[in-house]
């Protein structure tokens, strides 16, 4: 994802390349997602911190380990929450740097810019971290029953978009046996800048198959019109499913507690959970996932990706 969304459009059904391999789905196909939407983490780990931070407490575990079981909120019965909660330990040990005499160095602006305190800086790190683990999960479950290729492809003739950008990590570069782009004139801008990258005497986005691109954020692969993705085949197989890159694992709820800004190190404060409409089982379960975001104290947006 790019810069944070503030468009709200609801798009699915115009996209051709969904309707060659449509599927009805009901909320009966999804009760897996449906009863991991209605155990969300997060409640669970503002109560940590909260007894980690006012509580005579060296370390994380020993406040998880006095949680009694099970824990009801207004939300959710959790009848193992200290099982829960150590799933997420790697992140939770974050807080300890909040007693440390070191202290912590997270550069955590609100959306005026200004800087926040330590502590909303370092939980509202661990929040996300947290989720962003969470979602992954929620994600993957709700992800196999549509058998769509949605996040897969590029734009139709019907949409107004030229390309979709898909990022990677320099690591999953090699996933993909495409061209590179890798020039002075693509490491100084970024895919949707007003001045295009120009290829051979025309926009990047005008080459006829994928491509990966090293733009100044990063690398990325480019799907252009009427493309699909390069791991992708013919009956909708992923081909680097195992390994897929971050990205592909995260459709289509994101966490957007925190999102970086285009200072190295800095994040911005939002505090709120995108849904992407134009997949299937966002538009069955907005209910569900409003109330997931209800219950993690966060702003529900709703978005079409595909226009």
């Amino acid at each position: 994802m790019g810069c944070f969304p503030s468009k709200i459009c609801v798009v699915f059904h115009n996209c051709s390349a969904y309707k060659k391999r449509e599927k009805r789905v009901e909320k009966e196909d999804f009760q897996e997602g449906i009863a991991l939407l209605a155990e969300p983490v997060l409640p669970l780990v503002s109560m940590v911190q909260f007894l980690y931070l006012t509580g005579p407490f060296d370390r994380v575990e020993e406040v998880i380990d006095e949680m009694p079981e099970p824990i009801e909120t207004g939300y959710a019965l959790y009848k193992k929450p200290r099982e829960l909660l150590r799933s997420h330990l790697e992140h939770l040990r974050m807080l300890e740097g909040l007693k440390s005499s070191e202290g912590i160095e997270l550069d955590v602006v609100n959306e005026s810019g200004e800087s926040v305190d330590d502590m909303t800086a370092c939980a509202s790190l661990v929040s996300q971290r947290i989720m962003e683990d969470e979602l992954e999960a929620i994600n993957s479950v709700l992800c196999g029953p549509c058998g769509c290729t949605l996040c897969c492809t590029g734009p139709d003739r019907t949409m107004n978009q030229e390309f979709f950008e898909i990022p990677l990590k320099a690591e999953e570069r090699d996933l993909f046996p495409v061209t590179r782009h890798d020039s002075a004139g693509s490491r100084s801008r970024r895919a949707l800048d007003d001045e295009v990258l120009q290829v051979d005497g025309a926009p990047f986005y005008q080459l006829p198959d994928p491509g990966l691109f090293r733009w100044q954020n990063g690398w990325s692969l480019i799907l252009p019109r009427e493309s699909s993705c390069p791991g992708l085949e013919e009956n909708g197989r992923c081909l680097v499913y195992t390994n897929r890159p971050q990205v592909c694992r995260k459709p289509q709820i994101f966490s957007y507690i925190l999102e970086n800004t285009d200072q190295p190190d800095q994040y911005r404060l939002r505090s709120s959970l995108l849904a992407v409409t134009d997949c299937p089982y966002v538009q069955v379960l907005q209910e569900e996932i409003a109330a997931y975001a209800a219950a993690c104290e966060l702003e529900l947006v709703l978005k079409g990706n595909k226009q």
